[in-house]
């Protein structure tokens, strides 16, 4: 049996639920969160960096230092844990994730599909670098942990598109979406 590696974030005793679980890597299988809260998020990887090596892969720019030095109490051997690359178009993520050496370290990859919503490009070819870097997920998650962080698409048939066809290819999708109230005003009139 394989390895689990998790966090388990306790957000405080005002917090509804108590504890959450944000982060669950294990090997053979990639996770996509859907839509998670980035500070959480960001939160989970830094006390996760206290027994484990993380990269992470930063494809919509939400990686921020500031929140990993305070939740790691400024400890420079818990922020030395992390390796941050960063990608701003589609390509480069692709270069990333085959950069990337599989191994024990774990992997992180914040909001992936922000690169590929850029309409830029062509869809026939977000759709072929989507595919590639669904197999490079695939080799990554083999041997350690790896988690994909995306959004939420926007109203594009392009962007939804994208999106529902990574959902398809994930082993295991946690799902944070916020549930819409579905209550209404009363009308006096």
């Amino acid at each position: 049996m394989f390895p689990r590696i998790g966090v388990f974030l306790f957000l405080g005793f005002g917090y509804f639920g108590g504890v959450t679980e944000l982060l669950d890597l294990h090997a053979r299988q990639w996770n996509l969160i859907v839509s998670p809260s980035n500070n959480r998020l960001l939160l989970a990887m830094a006390y996760l960096a206290h027994t484990t090596e993380l990269i992470v892969l930063d494809c919509g720019r939400k990686y921020d230092p500031s929140v990993i030095a305070r939740a790691a109490r400024g400890r420079e051997e818990v922020i030395d844990q992390i390796k941050n690359r960063r990608a701003y178009i589609c390509f480069e993520v692709v270069k990333l994730l085959e950069s990337t050496p599989s191994g024990k370290t774990s992997i992180i990859v914040l909001d992936f599909l922000s690169t590929f919503y850029d309409e830029n490009v062509k869809l026939s070819t977000r759709k072929f670098l989507l595919e590639t870097s669904i197999r490079h997920f695939q080799r990554l998650s083999q041997t350690a942990g790896l988690a994909v962080s995306v959004y939420v698409p926007p109203d594009a048939p392009d962007s939804i598109y994208l999106f529902e066809r990574l959902k398809t290819a994930a082993p295991h999708i946690s799902s944070y979406v916020p549930v819409e109230n579905k209550t209404s005003q009363l009308r006096f009139f």
